[in-house]
């Protein structure tokens, strides 16, 4: 078990955080809206942001409710599945992943893309533990981003959840953090302001680049408040 305020896992989201696709998703989920459902691309577009973080079956059926959305969700991670295939981590990304690796941190990344995809992505990065998103189904709750994920880590390292420190680029990572008591820095992007993450979780400390949080892993000594 880690001591309190020591950092002994560093968690990831995987998409916008470890890679830059997010501006991609964006543009193809708000044309798929719009050819589905009618909404205004830029609208949509909007509307994919205002609820990232989630899987995009579950974004659509909190925009649609009452809808047919399943089609439309499919069509998008067919798309994915070959984009995907053209998607590398960047080198320094890659570098500072393995210089944590190497002062003795464990890496994982706890996503909410679908769960094949992420383990196909991070096959060949530098990390320990790579989680994604698996729908429920009959005999099986599913697994997702924040409590089954978490928990999924404490379990495989045998560190309980005090040493670990998330990253992710959402609100939505700020509140799933917030829910699951584990410590949280937000990467700033084009797509959220500090504003943003105060709203969801006030404290919430941001980081510009994932280089910053290094000087967040020395410091860090607040387990819960601030998260």
């Amino acid at each position: 078990m880690s001591a309190e305020g020591e950092v002994r896992v560093l968690v990831f989201d995987l998409d916008g955080t470890l890679v830059p696709t997010m501006d991609d998703y964006a543009d193809r989920a708000a044309q798929l809206m719009e050819e589905s459902f009618g909404t205004p691309f830029d609208q949509a577009r909007r509307s994919y942001f205002a609820t990232s973080g989630l899987p995009f079956e579950k974004q659509l059926r909190q925009l649609y409710p009452g809808q047919d959305t399943d089609p439309v969700a499919q069509r998008f991670e067919d798309w994915k599945d070959g984009y995907l295939t053209g998607i590398a981590i960047a080198p320094d990304t890659a570098a500072l992943l393995q210089q944590w690796r190497d002062r003795g941190l464990l890496v994982a990344i706890s996503s909410n893309n679908l769960e094949h995809y992420v383990e196909r992505l991070a096959r060949d990065w530098p990390v320990d533990m790579a989680l994604g998103y698996r729908a429920p189904s009959a005999g099986d709750p599913g697994f997702a981003k924040g409590e089954p994920h978490f928990r999924a880590i404490e379990e495989r390292f045998g560190i309980a959840r005090g040493g670990f420190l998330f990253t992710g680029d959402s609100p939505n990572d700020a509140h799933i953090a917030a829910a699951a008591r584990v410590r949280f820095r937000a990467l700033l992007t084009d797509a959220f302001a500090p504003d943003d993450f105060e709203r969801a979780v006030p404290g919430t400390r941001t980081l510009t680049s994932l280089a910053e949080l290094g000087d967040h892993i020395a410091t860090v000594a607040d387990p819960v408040a601030g998260l």
